[in-house]
């Protein structure tokens, strides 16, 4: 039995006073309500099948990226599904499970005969097109002095298709099958991802107690290839334009 199996009994046989309590109050947890990305149904996933192991009721609340962080950091929420490692430096009371849910990467799309950017610099001097709501490319793209935002993925390639962008950008799982144009639609998916980074849950701090064996159900998880099998399953449904 390896010794990340071995830490996962421990901490569940510990008699920590907050897991496993029949009758305790279901954990109210952050994703994502806008979501035009796919990542969302990733994180519920994942987070369900863990607090199950656990023993515990998780609920999600389905919410605005923008509005549930200052809910979560005032303890009217009790953690967030997928946030990037940052949000724990810069909020105290909030702690970071350092395990990462999801890789996500930045891809590029283009048209076969438009321009066809390599790198973030030539990226941004384009007109780029991104999804409405997903934060992670809203931030990325700040500076970007011609972008356009579609309401979901198909608009976005349908305005690249007809010349108003020269680059969409969607995100995709690393590991994972990402979209692939259609032959003959004029589009094609640029060779190398833009930005690559992992997503993380965040717990409120008075769930102190709960952090070290989350953590260690979600490294067992990795470990075993269970989680890879729930993001296999959750990103499947969202590939269709």
């Amino acid at each position: 039995m390896g010794h990340r199996r071995v830490m996962v009994l421990a901490l569940l046989g510990a008699g920590l006073p907050s897991l496993g309590l029949a009758g305790s109050p279901a954990l109210r947890f952050a994703s994502d309500g806008n979501d035009e990305s796919g990542l969302a149904p990733i994180g519920r996933a994942v987070l369900r099948r863990a607090f199950e192991r656990l023993n515990r009721n998780l609920q999600f609340d389905h919410l605005p990226l923008r509005r549930s962080l200052p809910m979560t950091v005032q303890g009217h929420l009790d953690g967030e599904a997928l946030r990037i490692r940052e949000l724990a430096t810069t909020h105290p009371e909030l702690l970071l499970v350092p395990v990462p849910i999801v890789m996500v990467q930045v891809l590029g799309y283009a048209r076969v005969q438009g321009p066809q950017p390599q790198d973030d610099l030539s990226l941004k001097a384009l007109r780029v097109g991104f999804p409405r709501g997903v934060v992670l490319l809203e931030r990325w793209l700040a500076d970007a002095p011609r972008k356009v935002e579609a309401t979901h993925r198909a608009e976005l390639l349908r305005l690249l298709q007809r010349d108003v962008i020269d680059v969409a950008l969607l995100t995709s799982v690393a590991g994972l099958p990402d979209l692939t144009p259609e032959p003959g639609s004029g589009m094609v998916r640029l060779p190398n991802p833009f930005h690559v980074l992992p997503l993380f849950a965040l717990l409120h701090q008075r769930h102190r107690e709960l952090l070290p064996a989350l953590t260690a159900t979600l490294r067992d998880m990795e470990d075993s290839g269970e989680s890879a099998r729930l993001r296999n399953a959750a990103w499947g449904s969202t590939l269709m334009p």
